[in-house]
């Protein structure tokens, strides 16, 4: 390593801030310097910018034209606010000068890094720095005992282009000495940290050591969450990590007080990656990036806006399709669509683009990107205010597995990222989304928030705790509504055997589970089989659970099995009912599949499967149908619109408003431009004087209809917003 020992460069990071800084930013105006029009950061930045540079220095071509004056020009031209710039990548290279790290051969002694903060201050640009953890290859190639070493024959293991390295390994130091070195020895603002989850279950010789020492075990190669020793080393996975990544921020603020932000894109991904929520933590506003869709992107943004500590947080997305194809911009429709969902939300949006291997940028990219921000930009001075909704959707982190992949080894797993619980989440998203029901998330990580609710849906959690559920008992006593589906809140470790803890408030009492890959609910209640209609039943594509009703308990529907078990069907005997599908049994069943309860002051739902998972017209009607009648309006809002029009709404009390925000989802371009009647609910001690359209600030007709103020909005193909003033 440069003729030093590794342990006098770790060394030599812990005094880097005193001894290189202004060596290192001499002519660098400082922060307080700033032109006068750089908005205040993080609060007033919502026009972000971060350029990928996974560039290696093996061909001397790689790099080679790098030109920071016109690489900050085009992106200060193009509208952005701020611009986060790599220090080093995946690849392991430094673009900084380091003592520590290995820098890029292709700089030949320039400072790639210090002369992008340089040009950044000269445009008015709030200047960040990107920073890969975990993910680097130079670690991975110079220091093999670093390595994440997967179970036998995993088949989730990155390889090819990726060598990740183990947080519990000697890595961990010298990316906490890199990070003092950069941080102490150049003037920026904030830091993005990438790439903070395990890519893969380690077994190295230090993680196998660490949970020796901790558990006195053996990390267990069988995945089976009944299994202690197997929960326990998932424990021990996501509180290491934890534990890196509060080492990482207090490294980082310690050495100078700027903004910290890990990847939280994790917040969605599954168990493999041992990433808790509680990382929120350690950082003052959660951001990642995402590449769903503006649907998936609403969800992820009122996930964070309950999880950030410090508003605004910031969602990420790229300007392509994904990040395998370095040219095909998305269609500029699709562009604006996707970062309109920021201003939706009050959200900073960072785009994200991907360097010429030579070093240059794309200036035609750049003129197209800057269209998108002149749209969005006008609407930014009325971004704030608190979310109103009546719904929360509860998500826990959690419950993020498969259990049909118990007992299995887990280099075996086929359907690795498969999460009932989080596909349950997103069905609910999309049915309150398109009823235009206005919602939001609490998750195992700020249950506190749950009160700022009239409603919680529990969809499929199987990893509830007994605070959690006792949590969700005083909600429904108090008044609350509650929805819940499948085994939700089931504790199957309880020594009398596996029960419901919430059955008081669900009224059945858990029996098993009952049928296969089909089964149906045969409707009880007449207002059940008026949605269904013209069918008889609703099908389901999975097992149900088996449940007795307690007494008081209204039965709404029963579990209804297929005429003949799916499973014995065979061409030999012809045994099952039809050839193609698998109809239900032509007497519905008795056990309860739908059920509706009081508890308290107030009132529960429970199905016994994630219908909300189906995509089907009829499910979505029926889940919305389900939730109104245990919570009647009025609501925050209502629409009038078509189902692909997102409506948010949030309170501005220090300014006496709300913000209304209408965007069109439609998935086809160019979108069709849609009418909407908006009514928000006002309060009986306030007088609405007021609604203007922005970002024009038109006045719009209203009038009283109820405890609503309603107005209209003249079709629209984007995004429409609007203030209701009152005194």
């Amino acid at each position: 390593m440069n003729r030093r020992t590794f342990n006098e460069l770790v060394g030599l990071g812990i005094m880097a801030g005193a001894g290189r800084r202004h060596e290192l930013n001499a002519g660098q105006s400082p922060a307080a310097e700033t032109p006068a029009r750089l908005p205040k950061w993080p609060d007033q930045t919502y026009r972000r910018l971060l350029i990928d540079t996974h560039v290696p220095d093996w061909d001397p071509a790689l790099l080679a034209k790098f030109d920071p004056v016109d690489y900050v020009n085009t992106i200060a031209r193009a509208g952005f606010q701020s611009f986060m710039q790599y220090a080093n990548s995946h690849v392991g290279l430094s673009l900084w000068r380091t003592q520590l790290g290995h820098m890029h051969a292709n700089m030949h002694g320039r400072d790639y890094f210090g002369e992008v903060m340089q040009e950044c201050k000269r445009h008015g640009l709030h200047a960040l720095a990107y920073y890969s953890l975990v993910y680097d290859n130079w670690a991975f190639e110079h220091h093999p005992d670093w390595r994440i070493l997967p179970d036998e024959g995993s088949t989730t293991f990155l390889g090819g282009r990726y060598g990740v390295v183990c947080p519990n390994s000697p890595y961990r130091d010298h990316s906490l000495a890199c990070l003092r070195e950069l941080v102490g020895n150049y003037d920026f603002e904030g830091i993005f940290l990438d790439m903070v989850f395990w890519p893969n279950v380690c077994y190295c010789a230090h993680c196998t050591a660490r949970f020796r020492r901790e558990e006195g075990a053996d990390p267990p190669r069988i995945v089976d969450w009944d299994d202690p020793t197997w929960r326990k080393f998932q424990a021990a996975r996501q509180r290491w990590m934890l534990e890196f990544v509060q080492a990482v921020t207090r490294t980082i603020k310690q050495t100078r007080p700027i903004t910290v932000c890990h990847q939280y894109a994790t917040a969605y991904l599954n168990w493999v990656l041992g990433a808790p929520l509680e990382l929120r933590d350690a950082m003052d506003f959660v951001g990642g990036d995402f590449y769903g869709g503006p649907a998936q992107h609403s969800l992820v943004c009122k996930t964070y806006y309950g999880l950030t500590r410090h508003r605004p947080f910031e969602f990420m997305t790229s300007r392509t399709r994904n990040l395998h194809d370095h040219v095909t911009i998305k269609p500029f429709e699709e562009l604006r669509t996707e970062s309109f969902v920021a201003p939706l939300h009050s959200a900073a949006f960072l785009m994200i683009d991907a360097i010429n291997v030579d070093g240059t940028l794309n200036h035609g990219v750049y003129d197209f990107m800057g269209k998108v921000n002149a749209q969005r930009a006008p609407y930014e001075p009325f971004y704030g205010g608190d979310l109103q909704a009546d719904v929360a959707i509860y998500y826990d982190k959690e419950s993020f597995y498969n259990p049909d992949e118990q007992k299995m080894r887990f280099g075996q797993l086929r359907a690795i990222d498969k999460c009932p619980h989080r596909d349950a989440v997103v069905g609910l998203a999309r049915i309150l989304r398109e009823a235009h029901i206005p919602f939001g998330v609490v998750t195992n990580a700020n249950l506190d928030q749950l009160t700022n609710y009239r409603a919680v849906l529990l969809p499929t959690v199987f990893e509830m705790t007994a605070d959690q559920a006792a949590q969700f008992r005083r909600f429904v006593e108090a008044g609350g509504a509650l929805y819940s589906s499948g085994p939700s809140s089931l504790d199957r470790f309880d020594k009398a055997g596996p029960r419901f803890m919430l059955e008081d408030v669900f009224g059945v009492r858990f029996a098993g589970r009952v049928g296969t890959v089909w089964t149906y609910l045969s409707p009880q209640d007449d207002a059940v089989q008026k949605l269904l209609w013209p069918q008889d039943a609703l099908s389901f594509g999975g097992p149900m659970i088996k449940a007795e009703a307690l007494p008081g308990a209204k039965l709404l529907a029963t579990v209804t099995l297929p005429f003949v078990a799916p499973e014995l069907g065979n061409a030999i005997g012809s045994r099952f009912g039809a050839i193609h599908s698998n109809p239900p049994a032509l007497t519905p069943g008795t056990d309860p599949g739908i059920v509706l309860n009081n508890f308290g002051k107030g009132r529960a739902v429970w199905v016994a499967a994630p219908i909300e998972i189906g995509t089907e017209e009829v499910n979505a009607r029926l889940v919305a149908a389900l939730l109104r009648r245990v919570l009647p309006g009025p609501y925050q809002f209502e629409v009038d619109a078509h189902p692909s029009v997102e409506m948010t709404l949030f309170h501005q009390p220090a300014k006496r408003r709300w913000l209304t925000g209408l965007l069109t989802m439609q998935q086809q371009y160019p979108a069709i431009a849609v009418p909407a009647t908006v009514r928000v609910l006002v309060p009986a001690d306030r007088k609405v004087t007021a609604v203007v359209h922005l970002p024009e600030r038109k006045s719009l007709a209203f009038k009283t209809e109820g405890p609503y103020v309603r107005f209209d909005l003249e079709p629209f193909d984007s995004l429409s917003m609007a203030l209701v003033e009152y005194s």
